[in-house]
């Protein structure tokens, strides 16, 4: 290359850089014309030429660096074009020319992008390059120095690139480096560097041989001494850590309660920068720390059912059941089978409105008919004939299962005892409908599936009296709620109730920087072991061995006809681990101090052994700050979600911070604004404050606990993470009796209290009929109500023959954790009971069969989401096992008789609760463009008249993974168009009238009423001829929701 060559190359470079520099738009033409391309041959032909024309390279990449803003591909083009070793070789050769390093710095950084470059760079000495720019080049030029870090920041996000360098000790030399810099920059005028090199070692720590030796190099307490430079880290952890001795039971502490939840003002210029550098310290020291497994004996609760109980003889049990059963959202869907023929006669005693036929020969001629329909629809396959459609039955004989509480000391106690040897002309089915009487014991079945031979229906239906499971009256006396673990007590909810607050309360407002320090304050621990006191509050495990006897049964539900209302008793002794004082100490403020001025903090005292109650665990950590360790849900080892405990002992306007460590899922509502929930005994029985929401400091984030047991062996590195729910509450009353609750609880019991307050309404029995489906495996009495006007309406003109009305199914509770679907359907159940018109008219068109609470075991025992078989019932609609699963498989009978008969369900509708989404939606079912509009109506009506109700929050996909829940599966196997999913945030709503506020028990009966009224209105756009002339409405008018009319049933219903 001659000299007049350079010179042209060098003109050319000069014009091409101002045209980029000039403006966007002019570099995006150059991109657009080849520029990019060009110039990296040129780079490749000017690295040839000997002596090296520096400045020619210096204007090359800057304008490569230009160009790259435009160019996203410019990385892959500069490794075609062989370019990459090139400028690696040129950054080698001027590591010594201050002026050209920072532009081939630039460029690599740019290179190193791809990850094949960034391979091939480490491959070729990258690494060392540029540990020779850091010893070269620090404080004297700080430009040089902070490229050499980005780009060595760029290499190690590889993770293979990363391992490397911290096995050939990069860790311990970026450590050095960060203190060299730490003492350097006292007035905080170099953060930015210091950020560049923790970004490096946060990549390195992302493999074992880099945590190893950070920790081996003492690198935590290095970067927790950085981090606590914040002054709001600095005020905190002062707070926090001071020196105890674990031998004290009454700790000495001087507190200022009035800034605990003030936010600090930073006088430093630099704050924000220290605090984004404390951020980065913490993660760090986070992911370096060593995994801790909970401590817990066993990821199992203390009761559990053993799974040897169950017969391993029958193939279908084996293939149903497993001991850990985890349905995630997205789990695989079960096998689909046949729809399989069940004795639909069988279920003619839950539909006492069928006794307005005139004979039973209608009912006979349907159900023959169904019959030969039904054999024509689905042939007799070779598995179907023999093991379904036939009386004949194998030879394994009869097997029992048996579910026994298992305790952690070996002992066991049945909770149901042997099946008797079959005997001649039994049948199953007839048994499972026999056991639904509540007062008799529970008892095991046959497992083998209960169908019977066609020919048998019509002797079975000519013998069969429609009065075999009797109506319950207002007389009836509900059982008491029966558990398979120790229960102590009732709890004060339960006793005392729930009055809503008259207001609507406000989402919370997280403030961001209270998860740093909080997770801060946890790092703290490792760091100083001797300021924590890990005493033990509370332990379940224990307890369960030093009891004597289970108590099953938790409490008696009595009718006051004085106060006209019913009364949950304890059915049991109540066991304290304190009682509380008399009511007159509860309303005093004890926080009295001594001569010295400090405060005597007495330790927090727990109960979670009562309906609905989940907690396994609680350690006093600090002062105020207690980790709290939930139960997995009974037969499984995972749902750690619902909580639900007492706390007492404490003292008033002290700031206690809770931490539940066994969160399993990796987001949560808490961070959208969600708070838990706090109901006051004290307040309660003076005032008649309810269930409110409460708590400050509201986090969750990734903690160092994994999903392993103390007791359990192999490595902890490789269990999956939990998270943290940390939250702080300031009790409003010292040595009050207080609960805390993921959400609105909604008891058995008081279903069942709320079921005999409506039974002792006047002229309830001309509207509702209840009815016991079954009884579950736990011993429980499942109900079934029936609601439509039996008797004659005022209005005769609008009322419809029962024979001529249609049938809407509604269920919930299925999970036992979605506490909120079961208030829907208590508003459901108000609504329709009512005396408004359009509960009148709902009664007269249609015949509501309700199943208020499909789970009531797991309810009663306080899971999440499971049975207690530990398996997620949602996920076992196809082919229910009548022994297994007695509440799916006696509501499909109900709704396969309804086909049956011609009556196919008009609306089925699941009431669910969500943990991620806000607002109240729809799942529904949509395959073919004709249901759109069909399926779509009701959301749509909702969507306009229920302030709570969001339509583009609804989805009607049909998923692969929910194939086995009740909407697809009652929607494949029985043709239910409309068939939905309600599901109702625990957060709040994003949207309509309340918006920013959290949705609470009155607006989830109003969404209840709301559901109800969205059903008169889609029943006259399908039919708009079944409105009576003296009833006749606009259309309209249903979808407003401000006329009086709606307003005042909504006020009833509410109560």
């Amino acid at each position: 290359m001659t000299t007049q060559d350079v010179a042209l190359h060098l003109n050319t470079v000069h014009i091409l850089v101002h045209i980029a520099s000039s403006s966007n738009s002019k570099c995006t033409r150059l991109v657009r014309q080849g520029a990019p391309h060009a110039l990296l041959r040129s780079v490749a032909a000017t690295s040839r030429v000997r002596p090296l024309l520096e400045e020619l390279c210096l204007h090359q990449h800057l304008l490569l660096i230009k160009l790259a803003t435009k160019e996203k591909k410019l990385a892959l083009k500069a490794r075609l074009c062989g370019v990459v070793t090139v400028t690696l070789d040129l950054a080698k050769q001027c590591i010594n020319n201050i002026d050209l390093s920072s532009p081939l710095l630039q460029v690599l950084k740019i290179y190193a992008t791809n990850h094949s470059n960034s391979l091939s760079l480490v491959k070729n000495g990258v690494l060392n390059l540029i540990e020779r720019y850091f010893s070269m080049y620090g404080k004297q030029n700080i430009a040089v120095f902070r490229y050499a870090l980005e780009l060595y920041t760029q290499v190690l996000a590889i993770r293979a690139n990363a391992v490397k360098a911290a096995a050939n000790g990069a860790t311990r030399r970026m450590l050095d480096l960060f203190n060299y810099w730490t003492d350097l920059d006292k007035l905080h005028k170099f953060v930015h560097i210091r950020k560049s090199i923790l970004n490096s070692i946060k990549h390195l720590v992302g493999n074992e041989s880099g945590r190893k030796s950070l920790i081996k190099c003492d690198g935590i307490s290095i970067l927790y001494a950085t981090a606590k430079q914040s002054d709001e880290m600095k005020q905190e952890i002062q707070r926090n850590c001071s020196t105890h001795t674990s031998s004290d039971f009454k700790l000495r502490v001087t507190v200022n309660t009035q800034d605990i939840y003030k936010k600090t003002d930073t006088t430093n210029p630099n704050g924000k920068a220290i605090d984004n550098l404390a951020l980065t310290c913490s993660q760090i020291i986070r992911k370096s720390m060593p995994k801790v497994c909970l401590p817990i004996p066993s990821l199992h609760g203390p009761v559990y059912f053993d799974e040897s109980s169950l017969d391993p003889t029958d193939p279908y049990l084996l293939q149903e059941y497993k001991e850990d059963g985890y349905e995630d959202e997205d789990e695989a869907p079960a096998e689909e089978v046949p729809l399989t023929l069940t004795n639909v006669e069988d279920f003619l005693k839950f539909f006492p409105e069928l006794t307005d036929y005139q004979n039973n020969k209608v009912i006979l001629d349907q159900l023959s008919e169904y019959r030969k329909e039904f054999i024509t629809l689905v042939p007799q396959t070779p598995s179907n004939s023999q093991n379904e459609l036939s009386d004949e039955r194998s030879d394994t004989g009869p097997i029992s299962v048996i579910v026994k509480p298992v305790l952690q000391n070996g002992s066991s106690q049945s909770i149901r005892s042997q099946s008797s040897p079959k005997s001649s002309g039994s049948d199953p089915l007839r048994k499972i409908s026999n056991s639904c009487d509540p007062n008799l014991p529970p008892r095991s079945v046959t497992s083998k599936r209960s169908f019977r031979n066609v020919k048998s229906v019509t002797n079975s239906l000519s013998n069969m009296s429609l009065g075999d499971s009797p109506v319950l009256t207002a007389s009836y006396s509900p059982p008491p709620a029966k558990a398979v673990k120790h229960f102590a007590k009732v709890a004060a909810p339960d006793m005392y109730s729930h009055r809503p607050p008259h207001y609507l309360e406000q989402l919370y407002d997280p403030i961001q920087s209270v998860q740093r320090t909080l997770m801060l304050l946890d790092i703290a621990r490792a760091v100083h072991p001797e300021t924590l006191i890990n005493r033990i509050a509370y332990d379940q495990d224990e307890l369960v061995k030093t009891e004597e006897q289970i108590n099953h049964a938790l409490s008696n539900i009595k009718w006051d006809p004085a106060l006209r209302r019913c009364k949950i008793l304890p059915s049991i002794p109540q066991t304290r681990l304190n009682a509380d004082p008399p009511l007159d100490v509860l309303s005093q403020h004890m926080n009295e101090e001594n001569s010295t001025g400090t405060v005597n903090i007495p330790i927090l005292q727990f109960e979670s052994r009562h309906e609905c109650g989940n907690l396994r665990k609680a350690i006093q950590v600090r002062i105020f700050e207690y980790d709290l360790v939930l139960n997995s849900d009974i037969g499984s080892t995972r749902h750690h979600q619902w909580f639900y405990f007492e706390v007492h002992n404490m003292v008033a306007d002290f700031p206690y911070r809770f931490n539940i460590i066994n969160c399993e899922k990796s987001c949560s509502s808490f961070t959208q604004g969600m708070q838990p929930l706090l109901y006051s005994a004290h307040d309660a029985l003076t005032n008649g404050t309810g269930w409110q929401r409460c708590g400050k400091r509201i986090c969750y984030y990734k903690n160092n606990f994994v999903r392993k047991a103390t007791e359990d062996t192999g490595r902890a590195s490789a269990a999956q993470n939990m998270h943290t729910l940390t939250f702080t509450i300031c009790f409003p009353h010292s040595h009050d009796t207080c609960y805390i609750a993921y959400h609105y609880p909604y008891s058995y019991s008081s279903l069942q209290a709320h079921l005999l307050e409506v039974q002792h309404l006047h002229g309830i029995s001309s509207v509702l009929r209840r009815q016991t489906l079954c009884t579950s495996i736990g011993g429980n009495p499942v109900d079934l109500l029936t609601i439509t006007q039996f008797s004659p309406s005022h209005n005769k003109s609008s009322a419809n023959s029962i024979n001529d009305r249609e049938y809407v199914v509604l269920s919930a509770r299925v999970h036992p954790g979605e506490s909120n679907s079961s208030w829907i359907m208590k508003g459901v159940i108000n609504f329709l009971i009512s005396d408004s018109e359009k509960a009148q008219q709902l009664r007269n068109k249609f015949v509501f069969k309700i199943i208020p609470m499909l789970n009531p075991d797991g309810v009663i025992n306080g899971s999440h989401r499971c049975s207690l078989l530990g398996v997620d019932m949602n996920r076992q609609w196809i082919n229910p096992h009548p022994n297994l699963y007695p509440t799916l498989y006696h509501t499909k009978g109900v709704i396969q008789l309804l086909v049956a008969l011609g009556k196919r369900p008009v609306l089925y509708c699941d009431f669910h609760g969500h943990s991620r989404k806000k607002n109240v939606f729809m799942y529904g079912n949509i395959t073919q463009p004709a249901d759109n509009a069909t399926v779509k109506l009701l959301p749509t009506i909702l969507d306009i008249h229920a302030p709570a109700f969001s339509f583009s929050n609804c989805c009607f996909t049909v998923e692969k993974s929910r194939e086995s829940t009740a909407r697809v599966a009652l929607w494949r196997q029985f043709g239910i168009t409309r068939s939905y999913t309600l599901e109702s945030s625990y957060c709040g709503a994003d949207q309509g009238l309340y918006k920013g506020c959290q949705l609470g028990t009155q607006h989830l009966e109003e969404m209840g009423a709301k559901f109800c009224e969205g059903i008169l209105i889609m029943s006259s756009a399908d039919q708009p001829c079944c409105l009576s002339d003296e009833t006749d409405e606009d259309e309209d008018s249903y979808f407003s929701s401000d006329s009086d009319d709606s307003e005042d049933d909504d006020d009833s219903s509410a109560e």
